[in-house]
């Protein structure tokens, strides 16, 4: 009798998914986790678990990467991710933990996840325990028998299409930065394939374990990428999108890459985007370094081909070997000549002194600048635009819009700041301006803040990264749920659009299938995996999040409005007024049509009232 772990904070969707799996598996015994600080402890208890079904949203925060830590801490047990949204395209890339859907795969999956090969024999190889997930199935620690070399055996699930395609794809890279794949071991109707260990940390670990790696590391990293994506690219090979996942760094420095390959049917990225990617990587790790400039511009912009990132980087790094190969033959000399050149010294000295000194001087007052003083203020203006009577499809009917007036782009954290610093000054117009149905639990200026507000809000004044991305008083306020985007409304003295509108508006008279028109492809909005290397025209190659408002200009709708089809989704009311969010965001793959852009979960749930998301945002309707 299994004992299934269901992590899941909902107590609707717990009792949901657990008749759902008892359905298939009437004698498993399913063990409810409510709460994140759970989790670990009910992993560790003394009963056998044998496979964890959990969320990664707890709280509104993305627990994706310390689930990767859980599953290698924990190898015998097996992990997937089981949510109430669909996810697909959501996770990092690499991302090692399966994700399930509740429909009827759902008992074959589970079957597969919870197979257990250890102690058995394949070949050459024995297998003695799990050694934690991967992309393609299921790592178990093994030895060959002969050459008495530790492997990790990769076991895929029964009857895969794609791990034949995936494995011949990743056996095409050979290169000494890049974790081997040493052979294939055939079973039954499967085969299982022998891979390296991977012993050390990632960027992922070390920056959860709070280590920062130096700046000639990183330089030997982004050299790696460069030498690998050039030999790839020599050879025609697609590249997948790398994460912190991907990259690994040994207690001395050096760097290796799981391998980068895409096979069939998983997203190709550019040598550009891996490298930008690995620039905001980078950012927090070597923010306060002023030698650290050049790499990451390197990394920003490598040029037109891996080859010119290979050689920037190995010229970035014979740069930092003269620095301090310099700098200690200057010693040398100066402590061997100090008693003949003892007044030149002296001078010397005074005259370095005053440069350091003026120099610890300017570095002091730019650092007070931007620490206490700098303040950088929004450039857009509030606007509105018109949207003249009409009708939309939805659902197959046809209905009518009236008038109504539409912001040009949705609200800004700028907009936002001002809203709280009035309530501030008045909380008591809050109980007026909140709907009813929320005033109980919204009835404070603190409650009408969006989630980790004080550190969005003073990275958007300095105009610093937040989750690697820079981000102004310009860029639509996030992390913002329903009630409280109504609240912002009705203080402006207006409301948030209905559904009809918000389509309306997107597709107007002659309903386009996209707000820009009728054409996919090339999407000229801020979405996820869909940059062009070539021709290096798509303004969204600079974004990995939500990017300032109006950034985009071929997002704009057929009356005027900007990012509709991109950058945030927003919200809206929908049927019986109830919430739902509309639209494209960051992070699909591709462009959301006009029949879907009602975002719900393959339930076809629409999100939670008090969802706080960093894709969500909104703007603001009223009458014509």
């Amino acid at each position: 009798m299994p004992t299934i772990l269901l992590a899941q904070e909902e107590a609707e969707a717990r009792e949901n998914f657990s008749a759902l799996i008892l359905d298939f598996f009437p004698t498993a015994k399913i063990q409810p986790v409510e709460s994140w600080p759970e989790l670990e402890p009910a992993l560790a208890g003394p009963g056998p678990v044998s496979v964890l079904l959990a969320d990664i949203l707890w709280e509104d925060t993305d627990r994706a990467d310390s689930l990767i830590l859980l599953a290698e801490k924990y190898p015998e047990i097996s992990f997937a991710i089981f949510g109430r949204y669909d996810l697909t395209g959501s996770l990092p890339p690499g991302y090692p933990i399966p994700l399930l859907a509740p429909d009827e795969q759902l008992p074959l999956r589970l079957a597969e996840i919870m197979e257990n090969l250890s102690g058995r024999e394949f070949g050459p190889y024995r297998l003695s325990a799990p050694a934690g997930p991967h992309p393609l199935g299921r790592l178990y620690w093994a030895k060959h028998h002969q050459l008495e070399r530790s492997v990790q055996i990769l076991v895929p699930p029964a009857g895969s299409p794609v791990f034949p395609k995936a494995i011949r794809a990743l056996a095409r890279v050979n290169h000494p930065a890049v974790y081997s794949l040493y052979e294939s071991v055939p079973w039954e109707n499967r085969i299982l394939v022998a891979l390296e260990p991977v012993p050390h940390p990632s960027l992922l670990h070390l920056r959860l374990a709070g280590q920062k790696p130096s700046l000639l590391s990183c330089a030997r990293l982004a050299t790696a990428l460069g030498s690998v994506l050039a030999e790839m690219e020599s050879s025609a090979i697609p590249v997948r999108r790398l994460g912190e996942y991907d990259y690994t760094l040994s207690s001395k420095g050096t760097p290796r890459l799981r391998n980068p390959a895409a096979y069939p049917g998983q997203a190709e990225s550019s040598a550009l985007e891996n490298c930008q990617v690995l620039a905001g990587v980078f950012e927090p790790i070597l923010q306060g370094q002023p030698k650290s400039a050049p790499l990451l511009q390197i990394l920003r912009d490598p040029g037109a081909s891996a080859f010119d990132l290979l050689r920037q980087t190995r010229e970035f790094e014979r740069q930092l070997a003269e620095v301090r190969e310099v700098h200690v033959r200057k010693e040398e000399l100066e402590a061997a000549a100090k008693t003949l050149r003892a007044r030149v010294v002296r001078r010397w000295a005074i005259g370095v002194g005053a440069v350091a000194l003026l120099s610890y001087l300017g570095l002091f007052a730019r650092t007070f600048f931007d620490r206490f003083l700098l303040d950088a203020p929004a450039t857009l203006s509030e606007a509105e635009l018109p949207v003249p009577a009409g009708t939309v499809n939805l659902d197959g009917e046809t209905v009518q819009v009236p008038a109504f007036l539409l912001d040009r782009h949705e609200v800004t954290i700028g907009d936002y700041e001002k809203f709280l610093t009035a309530i501030q000054k008045k909380p008591e117009i809050i109980s007026k301006i909140v709907p009813a149905p929320f005033q109980k639990e919204k009835n404070s200026p603190a409650d009408l803040e969006p989630r980790d507000w004080a550190d969005i809000l003073r990275r958007a004044r300095k105009q610093e990264p937040y989750q690697a991305q820079k981000i102004t008083r310009d860029t639509p306020v996030f992390n913002v749920d329903y009630p409280s985007a109504a609240a912002y409304a009705a203080w402006k003295g207006r409301r948030l659009p209905t559904m009809e509108e918000w389509l309306r508006a997107a597709s107007g008279d002659s309903s386009s299938r996209f707000p820009w028109g009728d054409e996919a492809s090339p999407a000229p909005a801020n979405l996820g995996i869909r940059r062009d290397l070539p021709a290096r025209s798509d303004p969204g190659d600079s974004f990995f999040n939500a990017g300032p408002g109006e950034s985009f200009p071929g997002d704009k709708g057929p009356f005027g409005h900007f990012d509709l089809g991109g950058n945030v989704s927003e919200w809206a009311v929908g049927p019986f007024k109830r919430p739902v969010a509309m639209g494209g965001n960051f992070t699909d793959p591709n462009p959301i049509p006009m029949p879907l852009a009602r975002r719900q979960d393959g339930n076809r749930n629409d999100p939670p009232a008090h969802t706080q998301l960093e894709m969500i945002g909104f703007r603001t309707a009223a009458k014509n």
